[in-house]
């Protein structure tokens, strides 16, 4: 049998379970395990059985003459005449011959100790046993000086034992394939006999350790499976999901307890989506705002792509819009009809950014921010109303309660404004008799008035307001004094002098 041959018998579809690892001529009732220990032992047995079977060769090696040797070793060692498919009839042929199997055989019992040491007892299978048969019968067959057939044996030994080695890689992926698919199957049994061989051929293999554990807790897992399964069609997903959990849990790599948690979690998210999307359309009629978006939150969070969570948002927006714009239209009339301005037009504003089409909010920040400037002018004039005894002021001011006047309707805050810039006004506007004292030899001048010249005493007649006099005098310092001529203090006497001597 040839490398070739025995390559495409070890590539066939694996077994459903894996054949027998032992050998019929390996140690009985000792179970093969992927440990070097062992191996190491037998590679020391094989040893003594190499070297107690060159004892038996060397005395028959000792009887026959040696014949040069110059053939090279190799896997197998060809015939170096054309006596190989004919009887050996010479002494010479037949030396040739032997020192050819004695070589064969050493090539052998070399390539089969290396193969030990790779556990291939544990492996091999008939193959191996195949290929020590016929290493057993080479030596046989030389023993009975048929050296032809034993150079055969020999060779097909070799040539078994290289194929066997040769697909020791192929053979490994085949177990760990074959392990997998017995989990995928929920066969444990043969998965763990798949996995074991795959870790006989290589111990360090993390694929086989990984299935071989997987395939150990597969028992308990199913039983997860098949509970949550029961619960699942008695209508009870949350135990369900339990169970689901544990197998998961157990081997995350297992798609049927993957699959079923899914599903699984699919329901009950499903169930809580319902019942999230039940209590928003609940509190929105009952027009609880922040309960209606806690469910709504809740919803999203289950379904973010969800029309209907989408349109009911939108929906509760609006409402809230609508709500909040009712509570400004509200506030607004309120502090309207409070004549608090600065307010209104605040608020106003809030629901004009609300809803920019609100037509109550731009009638009303309209009649705010007017009545808002005329608060301002009025608090102008309340600030400073001695600027209302110059003619300037006076004019606005006259304005301002002509523009105030228009307004309707007025309330009392207003009209209080009015009566009190009126008021001012007409106290500005108001004469006075005021009488000027001084002592005839003071020349008198009051800026606005004229000059008065020397006088005792002078009477005039003056508009509220403050005026500059100013007095001179030869050979005495200047005097500038203010004349405050204010309403409602009857009449005014005012002294001015030139008395101090420079």
């Amino acid at each position: 049998m040839t490398e070739e041959s025995t390559s495409k018998q070890n590539n066939s579809k694996p077994p459903e379970r894996p054949p027998t690892l032992t050998p019929p001529d390996a140690t009985a009732g000792e179970e093969q395990k992927p440990s070097r220990t062992p191996l190491l032992i037998a590679v020391g047995g094989l040893v003594l059985v190499i070297t107690a079977l060159l004892v038996v060769l060397l005395p028959l090696m000792s009887e026959k003459p040696t014949a040069p040797t110059t053939v090279q070793e190799t896997d197998t060692l060809k015939p170096q005449n054309p006596m190989q498919n004919q009887a050996v009839n010479s002494p010479e042929a037949t030396d040739q011959v032997t020192t050819e199997v004695e070589q064969l055989i050493g090539t052998w019992l070399r390539k089969q100790a290396e193969a030990e040491a790779e556990n291939v007892s544990a492996w091999g299978e008939e193959s191996y046993v195949a290929a020590t048969a016929r290493g057993k019968e080479c030596s046989q067959l030389l023993q009975e000086q048929q050296y032809l057939p034993a150079r055969d044996a020999c060779n097909e030994a070799i040539d078994k034992l290289n194929a066997l080695m040769a697909s020791k890689v192929a053979l490994l992926e085949e177990a760990v394939a074959g392990g997998l698919l017995a989990l995928e199957q929920g066969k444990p049994e043969p998965a763990v006999e798949f996995f074991q061989q795959a870790l006989a051929i290589d111990a360090d293999e993390e694929r086989a350790t990984a299935g071989l554990r997987r395939a150990e807790q597969l028992p308990t897992v199913l039983r997860f499976i098949q509970d949550g399964q029961s619960m699942e069609t008695a209508d009870d997903p949350e135990g369900a999901l339990r169970a689901f959990s544990e197998a998961a849990t157990l081997d995350p790599e297992n798609a049927p307890a993957q699959q079923s948690l899914a599903r699984v979690n699919a329901v009950i998210a499903e169930k809580e989506f319902q019942q999230a999307m039940s209590r928003a359309l609940q509190a929105m009629a009952e027009g609880k705002t922040a309960a209606a978006r806690t469910a709504l939150q809740k919803a999203e969070t289950i379904k973010p792509e969800e029309r209907a969570v989408h349109d009911l948002k939108q929906q509760l927006l609006l409402n809230q819009r609508a709500g909040r714009l009712s509570v400004l239209r509200q506030n607004a009339e309120r502090l309207e009809r409070e004549e608090r301005w600065s307010e209104a037009l605040k608020t106003c504003t809030e629901a004009l950014s609300l809803d920019s089409n609100a037509a109550f909010a731009s009638s009303c920040k309209e009649r705010a921010r007017l009545r808002v400037e005329l608060d301002n002018q009025f608090a102008a004039v309340f600030a400073k109303p001695e600027r209302l005894f110059t003619d300037g002021p006076r004019r606005e001011a006259r304005q301002t309660l002509l523009y105030a006047s228009q307004f309707s309707p007025q309330g009392p805050i207003l009209t209080s404004q009015i009566n009190r810039l009126d008021t001012l006004v007409t106290e500005a506007e108001a004469e006075i008799e005021v009488a000027i004292m001084s002592d005839g030899l003071t020349d008198v001048v009051i800026y606005h008035v004229g000059r008065l010249g020397l006088f005792q005493e002078k009477q005039l007649v003056l508009r509220t307001g403050n005026y500059t006099a100013t007095g001179s005098r030869n050979g005495f310092r200047d005097v500038r004094q203010t004349l405050k001529v204010r309403p409602g203090s009857g009449k005014i006497i005012f002294t001015l002098r030139c008395e101090e001597p420079i």
